[in-house]
């Protein structure tokens, strides 16, 4: 697992990251990305058998669609929070 051994997720970073980084092609809140690029965060929360494991991987990984912004496990476990606490 990726996430950083005795520090807990801050989902409220995750959040300020999703705004700064992903706002333009994901629909992060309320807000309606200029380009719908891409899914939903809300979406992609709800995605079946989605843990926050799979996604912090996922977020490390390179991945020619998405910009490609330097992110630590923290900043990785901290935004997989974020997006999954908008499907509860």
């Amino acid at each position: 697992m990726a996430t950083v051994p005795g520090r807990a997720e801050n989902t409220d970073h995750g959040r300020q990251l999703a705004e700064r980084w992903c706002a333009a092609c994901h629909v992060v809140g309320t807000e309606t990305p200029k380009f719908r690029r891409a899914r939903p965060f809300v979406a992609i929360a709800t995605k079946p058998g989605l843990t926050k494991e799979t996604l912090v991987q996922f977020l490390l990984l390179p991945h020619a669609t998405m910009a490609n912004n330097p992110l630590t496990a923290a900043d990785a476990a901290d935004l997989a929070s974020y997006i999954l606490s908008l499907g509860q």
